[in-house]
């Protein structure tokens, strides 16, 4: 026999399957987990999307990495290089398939030279973000290298 769900339990069985749709609405394009990617989103953007509150979200879930595992039933994408370029990776795939599509055959070099410019879209991707990692280590270095208030304060 199957126990009968009050108003309250019904209530808040709707409300964590409307933040798991959220989810997986917004995290349905590759490299969108990671926040700081183009089209990134976290628990604002999805209790935005759902038009319910953060803390509806977290009433539901402790992390946006709990969140993930029961939308998707799988562990989440590891924050890398490579998840952050997807997005524009995954953007001009889709130019290159629609491109593609859209020429004729009287143009047999299009598909190459579109190729190359995908290749080139990634790898400039892929090196704004190595740059970017590498001048926030550089800063945290910096950072942690310069005395502090104190130390000046007692020399």
């Amino acid at each position: 026999m199957t126990e009968r769900l009050n108003k309250r339990q019904r209530a808040k069985a709707l409300t964590r399957q409307k933040v798991i749709d959220g989810a997986r609405a917004c995290w349905a394009k590759p490299g969108s987990y990671v926040e700081r990617a183009p089209g990134g989103a976290g628990i604002r953007e999805i209790a935005k999307h759902i038009k319910m509150s953060t803390g509806a979200v977290f009433a539901n879930f402790d992390s946006k990495d709990d969140l993930w595992r029961a939308a998707f039933d799988c562990e989440p994408p590891i924050d890398s290089i490579m998840t952050r370029a997807a997005p524009a990776l995954f953007e001009a795939l889709q130019d290159l398939v629609d491109a593609v599509k859209a020429k004729s055959e009287d143009q047999p070099l299009y598909p190459a030279l579109v190729a190359a410019d995908l290749l080139d879209r990634v790898k400039e991707q892929l090196l704004d973000e190595q740059a970017k990692r590498e001048n926030a280590e550089a800063a945290a270095s910096l950072a942690a290298a310069a005395p502090s208030a104190v130390e000046l304060a007692a020399a």
